[in-house]
């Protein structure tokens, strides 16, 4: 592998595109955004595109990847041709000419003099002689900046030149390429930035590193990368710095690169790399920025075997906190805190992310949250009690699980009790809620004697429930299923609520974190039916939160509670046991520490 730099203006030679890549296809938004990307560098500034990457067959290069890029810089140059001289040629393999049709290298050399107009034989043809235009209809309108725009592309603008093997399979290359999977990610990129080696000087240092970074610091630095990239594949780990999924990443360091670069979602593949690499060709010291680049890693790793940082900072960063700002923060030379300091500062964060506010900003009561308005501030509080708990019972060996939380199933606010079946429509959804909470209310009527008035009440509604599922699909049934299902459900839904407060049906107390994915039915259950679900759930070895699961199994209810129900005192005792985590309770050194503004209020004040 050979990685160089050049510049526009001198690339020279003839380039090929064999059969297995598809033909020219850039479009109007991307030509002109490389345009005004290079139009609008200031003076005097580089400005590095993508790489390209090429493959020296005696003299000739095999465009592997970027001949999007390349094709247009020709055609931009060949309409500069008053400014600078064009000094490559580009060829199709499969567009020669023959049989009376222009071949691509003839097309893209007298493009200037063709009718763009005419009629195109093939569909790269169409393709250029629109690129073409749209150029010259850019520059139309851009006159005055011909001159400046030939000065940058013969001076300031360079591309990565990515030069591999001729050893190397092409086609190979190629794929792994357009399917995301070859090494050329920035992270390889920038790994070569300290790795690559040029010739030595008088001096014995590499030219193509100018801070002689000798063999035996490659070495050193090949062997922490390794260590790193090893470290970031440990799930835990990753699910404590990041919200990516691990597969976005196949190699790992690019993930920490781009947390090192504070890179955008939505910018470029390279922007990364370009950033090192713009940095590394005025006078950093390349030791001197892999020195940062581990002690910023050792940082996080730090702070992931911390304990309480674990958990506290894991929080942030599940909110979409961005990391980067705790690690400059923590690193800053020049404003050096010390680790109590910071420890208060991740505190104030966590404080500041759950005092909501209004589009007004005024504050909102947390007995004003409902689900229908507030849903997104109801997960975050309940996300940060499910953690806090872990956190305060200070078991080292039981730490809250990002990596589960994150990756199995999505996590949303769900009703602990919900009455309304209203919502469902269809046969399938009026059968399974009715198969769901018959077997609850079997489990109820178990519960009384057989002779009790209780136990034939559950048992006539259960009979209902068979009539109603037994006719669901009979065609030749001469009542409304939907009237039926209408009265059933209601006969289910008042003998399995023990006189809840209808008011307070969207309120945070009647709120969990729990994974139901798409199934209305059981969206739409009540307490037991939901408490049979996480009890299953919980034997297949399924990820709960710890306080979903404690709702269920009624841990934080009285003692006198009646299982099968989610009543009014249930309602206040969960509320209470969020006080007890989020505002009644001190941190190591027995200081009183409120992570929330106010106590959290069951109902009005």
């Amino acid at each position: 592998m050979n990685l160089t730099e050049k510049i526009v203006g001198n690339i020279t030679g003839k380039f090929v595109i064999e059969s297995y890549q598809r033909g020219y296809r850039w479009s109007k938004d991307e030509i002109e955004h490389l345009l005004e990307d290079i139009d609008e560098m200031p003076d005097g500034q580089n400005y590095c595109l993508q790489p390209v990457v090429v493959k020296n067959r005696d003299g000739v290069y095999e465009l592997i990847d970027g001949q999007q890029r390349l094709t247009t810089l020709y055609l931009i140059i060949k309409y500069l041709s008053l400014y600078m001289d064009l000094k490559y040629s580009i060829e199709y393999t499969t567009r020669k000419s023959e049989n009376g049709h222009i071949g691509s290298k003839d097309l893209l050399e007298n493009i200037d003099t063709i009718d763009l107009n005419s009629s195109s034989s093939n569909i790269d043809e169409l393709f250029i002689k629109k690129a073409y235009a749209i150029i010259s209809n850019w520059f139309k309108d851009e006159k005055s900046k011909m001159n400046s725009f030939s000065g940058k592309l013969q001076k300031y603008v360079t591309i990565i030149w990515y030069e591999v093997d001729v050893e190397e399979d092409s086609i190979g290359i190629f794929t792994r390429l357009n399917i995301g999977k070859i090494s050329l990610t920035n992270a390889e990129l920038v790994k070569a930035l300290f790795l690559s080696k040029g010739k030595k000087d008088n001096r014995g240092f590499y030219t193509g590193n100018p801070y002689g970074i000798d063999d035996k610091k490659q070495h050193e630095i090949a062997l922490q990368w390794d260590a790193m990239e090893k470290g970031l594949h440990d799930s835990k780990f990753w699910a404590f710095i990041t919200n990516e999924k691990e597969n976005r990443y196949p190699i790992r360091m690019e993930l920490f690169f781009d947390i090192m670069e504070n890179k955008p979602a939505d910018e470029y593949n390279f922007y990364t790399f370009n950033r090192f690499y713009n940095r590394f060709k005025i006078s950093t010291n390349r030791t001197e920025a892999w020195e940062t680049i581990v002690r910023y890693y050792q940082q996080l790793w730090e702070w992931y075997k911390d304990f309480n940082l674990y958990h506290q900072i894991g929080y942030l960063v599940a909110i979409d906190y961005d990391i980067k700002e705790l690690l400059d923060i923590a690193m800053n030379k020049d404003n050096h805190i010390r680790k109590s300091e910071f420890k208060e500062i991740i505190l104030t964060k966590i404080r500041q992310s759950v005092i909501f506010e209004q589009v007004n900003g005024e504050q909102i009561d947390y007995a004003d949250l409902s689900y229908e308005h507030h849903s997104d501030y109801i997960h975050r509080l309940l996300l940060l009690f499910n953690v806090e708990t872990i956190r305060q019972k200070g078991d080292e060996d039981n730490r809250f699980p990002f990596e589960r939380y994150k990756n199995e199933g999505t996590w949303s606010l769900e009703h602990i009790h919900a009455q309304n079946s209203e919502s469902l429509k269809t046969n399938q959804e009026w059968r399974d809620w009715l198969v769901l909470h018959k077997r609850s209310l079997i489990g109820l009527m178990n519960t009384y004697e057989e002779d009790s008035a209780t136990y034939q009440s559950i048992s006539e509604i259960i009979t209902k429930i068979d009539c109603v599922i037994s006719n669901i699909d009979d065609k030749n049934y001469k009542g409304s299923i939907r009237d039926e299902f209408s009265v059933t459900a209601s006969a289910v839904v008042d003998i399995l609520s023990d006189g809840n407060d209808k008011t307070q049906m969207h309120s945070l107390s009647n709120m969990a974190l729990l994974t139901v994915g798409e199934n209305a039915a059981l969206n739409n259950s009540t307490f037991d039916v939901k408490r049979i679900k996480v009890i299953d759930m919980d034997k297949a070895g399924d990820y709960i939160p710890i306080c979903t699961k404690n709702v269920f199994m009624k841990y934080y209810s009285s003692s006198d509670t009646k299982l099968h129900f989610w009543s009014e005192e249930d309602r206040k005792c969960y509320i209470e046991a969020m006080n007890n985590i989020l505002y009644h309770h001190k941190d190591a050194s027995e200081n009183e520490v409120k992570l929330i503004k106010e106590e959290i209020h069951y109902g009005s004040k």
